[in-house]
């Protein structure tokens, strides 16, 4: 389990330095020690392996599709193939990605586009990339599978080596070694990792990435001050110019680490022996935040930051540059503090609630306090609150750390704590919260929780059994409720979702009320329209079961372009009345033809065809086309070729609430476009235009799609 420390009675003044007074010196760990630990490490490597495989069970779940069929290779919608843009661009000798290649997240610099994440995760994808084309898009899920497993061994490695700091060569038992177990599996499983899971897109794999290798350079830097060498510097060194290749607010955690640690030495606390490795160690952190500039001077011309006014988000969205010109054209400022520090630290801020899955992320945002203007404000869950394991263990173990006379070497914690507390504390000043911004604390909670584990079986040492078995259940009783409650934040929709995972995910919920009194009834409303905003868990029926939604409680009320789809709202189900469905056969491949398919208010969408050479073929494509004040607007879909007598399922769907039109042939998007003015909705469709002599011919198969059975039952007396 890692490099066992030397003996603290032979490491020079250094613990006559960190403490007011010297600590009694154990059995070396370097010496017998060895062997009359090995016992304990055994039970200590079994208990953390299945802290491991307990965690990997909810993690794989959620990781490979929630309320869907599982994938190894599952992939959102969009904003998953970032990296593998950027890989493909490396190996053409540059950093410039392909204009529009990652839409509205580009950042245009000197005519040129790119992706402000770091080259790390390209860099992993060399090796299938440069072989294969076919998993471009595809390789997050993995990836983030991967950083969960580096994470893992990391963490265990790092529980151990700080076990030794604080307890030396104390024997282990089973219930220290239960309890480090459970730690384990709260770091990996009832953590924000579960979110991340939930969410395989570039984000997540950016934060999964910064927490495995800011978690190994903790662990690499505490070898080093604790017992420094050649062999842990250079490690230390390679994983935090990794992480600086990652995410910016954990890789210059390291660094600071780094310097601190190398300050430290040349100060001469570590002994007058030890002077030599402090320059070596600020070099190595020089080094990787150096690295890391340059690749930020070479994409933006600027060595730290991001010209946010550059992001093509930035230029297309008005809300997005009102908040920055409140704010210095900058996502930073001191102003935002009190705002994060409600959201992550409040003890209250989660959601427990008598509807499946109970527990669960507050019912709406945090608000912004005084009126401060934010870039985003997502529904976020506290630290405390949603990882109370985690957080208290961190609170005992900074005060264990630094209080005068430190038992062991647990004062050689203080610096990396610090280190490792900044990623978060840079927090606090960003224009944004959200729920995935928690991985940012996890390096911090890894280092502070394990101190203060150890420190609690310290203190155990000379108490009866009896004493011992409740410190382990109450361990064991919080563990399962942080994992209860990110599983419950993890499985609930968000605006990734598809439609038929939320559809999965009411059903369930609706099975469960039903077992537990139907506590589901209070959040359904009935209308003929959407609101703008509802709380979290809030149901609504529009008409006849014209149409069944979920609000995910996210607030867009402060950006007009949300605002207008109303994404608060998801949908759920559709009755007959605002998706069809058609069968259509182009079968004349000599002139152009088009056919109605829906009327929706002063939208006409049609099915067109255009003769392709040779007349064994036509070009499909789809139309939707205004009337009266809308006369002049016209969508095209994209087009696409389709041999003479093939039949293609089309479903079109009018959402007049939701202001969206969507097409999909065979399954795939072809026309999607916003809706004003959508109702009435019917078809000019007649059995005539099913008969084949027609040049495209179409059949109404509405009748055929399934009944908004979910949204029935939950109607009074459904």
């Amino acid at each position: 389990m890692g490099d066992q420390p030397a003996d603290p009675g032979t490491e020079g003044p250094q613990s006559g330095v960190l403490v007011d007074e010297p600590v009694p010196t154990p059995t070396g760990v370097d010496g017998p020690t060895v062997d009359g630990l090995a016992p304990g490490r055994r039970r200590f490597t079994v208990a953390s392996l299945v802290g491991v495989v307990v965690a990997a069970v909810p993690f794989l779940w959620i990781l490979w599709g929630t309320w869907e069929s599982p994938s190894f290779l599952r992939k959102l919608t969009y904003e998953a193939n970032f990296y593998d843009i950027q890989t493909r661009a490396m190996f053409h000798g540059t950093l410039a990605i392909p204009k529009g290649s990652i839409g509205v997240e580009a950042f245009v610099h000197d005519g040129q586009s790119y992706t402000y994440f770091g080259l790390f995760p390209s860099i992993l994808r060399m090796p299938i990339l440069a072989v294969t084309d076919s998993l471009d898009g595809r390789l997050t899920t993995p990836s983030i599978l991967l950083a969960w497993l580096v994470s893992a061994t990391f963490f265990v490695l790092l529980a151990w080596r700080v076990r030794i700091l604080v307890r030396g060569d104390a024997p282990v038992g089973w219930a220290e070694a239960a309890s480090f177990g459970m730690l384990t599996t709260t770091f990996l499983a009832g953590s924000a990792f579960l979110w991340v899971a939930s969410t395989p897109y570039v984000f997540s794999e950016d934060l999964a990435w910064s927490v495995a290798l800011t978690v190994g350079s903790i662990f690499c830097l505490l070898g080093v001050i604790d017992r420094p060498s050649w062999g842990r510097v250079v490690a230390a060194g390679a994983l935090m110019i990794a992480a600086n290749q990652d995410r910016s607010t954990t890789g210059w955690a390291t660094a600071v680490g780094a310097l601190l640690i190398g300050g430290w030495f040349l100060l001469g606390r570590g002994g007058d022996d030890r002077r030599r490795w402090g320059l070596p160690v600020i070099g190595a952190g020089v080094l990787a935040v150096a690295l890391g500039a340059l690749v930020n001077y070479a994409k933006f011309g600027m060595l730290f930051g991001l010209p946010i006014d550059q992001q093509v988000y930035s230029m297309v969205n008005a809300y997005r540059r009102r908040f920055l010109a409140s704010n210095h054209n900058s996502e930073v400022g001191t102003a935002f503090i009190p705002s994060n520090l409600l959201a992550y630290l409040r003890p209250d801020g989660i959601q427990v609630s008598t509807v499946f899955p109970f527990i669960t992320l507050p019912a709406s945002p945090a608000p912004a306090v005084g009126g401060v203007l934010f870039d985003r404000l997502y529904r976020t869950a506290s630290l405390p609150s949603s990882m109370p394991l985690l957080f208290g263990l961190s609170f005992w173990g900074l005060v264990s750390a630094f209080r005068p006379r430190p038992p062991h070497k647990v004062a050689l914690t203080r610096l990396l704590l610090l280190a490792a507390g900044s990623a978060g504390a840079a927090l606090m000043i960003w224009g944004y919260i959200g729920p995935r911004y928690l991985a940012d604390f996890l390096p911090f909670l890894a280092i502070g929780a394990t101190v203060g584990l150890a420190d609690v079986w310290r203190r155990q040492d000379g108490t009866s059994r009896a004493a011992r078995v409740v410190a382990t259940l109450v361990v064991g009783l919080v563990a399962l409720y942080s994992v209860a409650a990110n599983i419950g934040i993890a499985i609930t929709p968000t605006e990734q979702w598809t439609q038929a995972q939320t559809l999965r995910y009411l059903q369930v919920q609706k099975d469960v009320s039903n077992w537990t009194g139907d506590q589901i009834a209070g959040r359904v409303s009935r209308g003929d329209s959407l609101p703008t905003y509802a709380p979290a868990g809030a149901i609504r029926i529009v008409g006849d079961c014209d149409a069944l939604y979920l609000s995910n409680g996210e607030d867009y009320r402060a950006d007009p372009k949300t605002l207008f789809t109303k994404s608060t709202w998801q949908a759920v189900q559709y009755g007959h009345a605002l998706q069809r469905l058609f069968y259509v056969t182009p079968r004349d491949g000599t002139s152009p033809a088009s056919l109605p398919l829906v009327v929706a208010g002063a939208w006409t969408i049609s099915v067109v065809t255009a003769p392709r050479p040779g007349g064994r073929s036509v070009l499909l494509r789809f139309t939707m086309s205004g009337s009266g004040s809308h006369a002049s607007t016209i969508y095209q879909s994209y087009v696409a070729g389709s041999p003479l007598g093939g039949t293609h399922r089309v479903t079109v769907l009018t959402d007049p609430y939701k202001r969206i039109a969507r097409v999909l042939v065979d399954g795939v998007v072809y026309l999607d476009a916003p809706l004003v003015d959508g109702l009435p909705v019917s078809t000019p469709v007649t059995p005539a235009d099913a008969a084949s002599t027609n040049p495209i011919s179409v059949v109404d198969g509405t009748g055929g799609l399934p009944e908004p059975t979910l949204c029935r039952s939950l109607l009074p007396g459904g």
